[in-house]
Order: structure tokens, then C-alpha cells, then sequence
């Protein structure tokens, strides 16, 4: 029963940052500069507990092992999508600019948000994706230690974080849809903090696989976009 509720929860929990960036944010151009600093307080909030549940120190601390487990993985996964739901549905309307966008513009838009969800789940089957959400009964992916195989195929090979480089385009692509303030506040929070993110993560892959990714960052020179960084 468990394994079942937390299926269906995960695996639409996975899609709600796609969702909430293709339905829209708040706003209002009326809207005081308080709701701003509201939003953002609230953002950091939540990106601040998704860093901290992410370092080997807290995983340790709470779980036991540095590297984490399936069951670690879980309370990532539920931790993560319910405050990111309720940064969604607590968020205020921000003021500020709004453009009326045509609806060609919207679809290509939509077109291009579509379109970056395949490429952020280009690696994903329903079973590769269970083994990222920690479903119960499929070993641990993606994790930054020596005991999941290190992603180097396919879009891997282009860039070392294809994920974070769709979750940008997403947002980009989000803007054309719905071209005002409060969506470039959102799309600009969380392209920073998927960007800002990669340092950060590797250096907890370069301390837990050593010359392995060392040798893998040699190889695939550029973090999220060709030719750019």
C-alpha cells in the first residue's frame, strides 16, 4: 500500500516544478514591493532546506550514512515537493511589469517547455526513475558517492549536469508563456539556484569519487552549456 501512495506521489510530485512554471505565477501590477520581498523570503526558505537535506554532514547526522539511502532519499523527495507545492500556493502576486503575449508566442512557448521536460528526463525510463525517487524495492541512482555508477552516457556526455541545463530552459521557455514580473522573478530564483547549485555539488562528487570524476570533468569540459560554462 505504502509502495503504491508513494509512487503516485512522487512521480507527479517530480512533474509539479514543470507545472507550476507552465501554469504561471502571481501577479499583479498593483501589488506593493512587501510581496517581492515576501516571495523571496519564502523561495529561500525553501531552497535553503532542499541545500541542507542535500550535504553528506546533514545525511550523516540524521540518516547515518553520508551517501544516504533509499529511505533518506524518500523524505528528500517528499520534503522537496511539498515545500516546493506550498512556495506555489503560498507565494503573493508580484508587481511590476506585464507584457500581453500573443497566443503564437504562447504556444511556441509551450511548445519549448514540453520540450525541455523530455530533455530533463531524457535519461529517465519509469524504472531509472524510480531508482532517482528511491522507490521502495529499487536500488539508489544519482547519489554523489562511489556506490551508484557515475552518469557519463547519453546527455552526460555532452554536459556534466543536462538536468540543471533543461530545469534553465524550462523557466526561459515559461517566460514567453506567461511574460510579466512575477514569472521572471521565479524563472530568475530558480535558474540561480540550479546553476549556483552545480559548484556545490561537485565538489561533494569530487571528494567522494576522487579521480574518477576528476578524470570525467576533463573529459566533458562544461557544467551545463556547451561552448558557454
Amino acid at each position: 500500500m505504502f509502495k503504491h501512495a508513494y509512487w503516485f506521489f512522487s512521480y507527479l510530485g517530480v512533474m509539479s516544478f514543470s507545472a507550476a512554471f507552465a501554469m504561471g505565477f502571481r501577479h499583479d501590477p498593483q501589488a506593493p514591493f512587501a510581496n517581492l520581498v515576501f516571495n523571496v523570503i519564502l523561495y529561500t526558505v525553501f531552497i535553503a532546506v532542499h541545500i541542507l537535506m542535500t550535504t553528506p554532514a546533514f545525511k550523516k547526522a540524521v540518516f547515518g550514512r553520508p551517501e544516504g539511502t533509499t529511505f533518506e532519499r524518500r523524505i528528500f523527495v517528499t520534503v522537496s515537493v511539498v515545500t516546493w507545492v506550498s512556495v506555489y500556493w503560498l507565494h503573493k502576486p508580484t508587481g511590476g511589469f506585464a507584457f500581453v503575449a500573443p497566443a503564437w508566442l504562447q504556444f511556441i512557448g509551450t511548445c519549448g517547455l514540453l520540450l525541455s521536460v523530455v530533455a530533463f528526463f531524457e535519461f529517465a525510463t519509469f524504472e531509472s526513475l524510480g531508482r532517482l525517487l528511491g522507490l521502495p524495492g529499487n536500488e539508489l541512482s544519482h547519489s554523489a558517492g562511489a556506490e551508484t555508477p557515475l552518469m557519463t552516457e547519453g546527455p552526460y556526455a555532452s554536459v556534466r549536469h543536462p538536468m540543471y541545463r533543461a530545469a534553465c530552459f524550462i523557466v526561459l521557455c515559461s517566460l514567453l508563456i506567461h511574460p510579466h514580473a512575477g514569472q521572471l522573478l521565479f524563472a530568475v530564483l530558480s535558474a540561480a539556484s540550479f546553476l549556483g547549485f552545480v559548484p556545490f555539488e561537485e565538489a561533494q562528487l569530487v571528494r567522494a569519487r576522487g579521480e574518477e570524476y576528476r578524470e570525467y570533468m576533463r573529459r566533458t569540459p562544461f557544467r551545463a552549456f556547451r561552448g558557454v560554462w
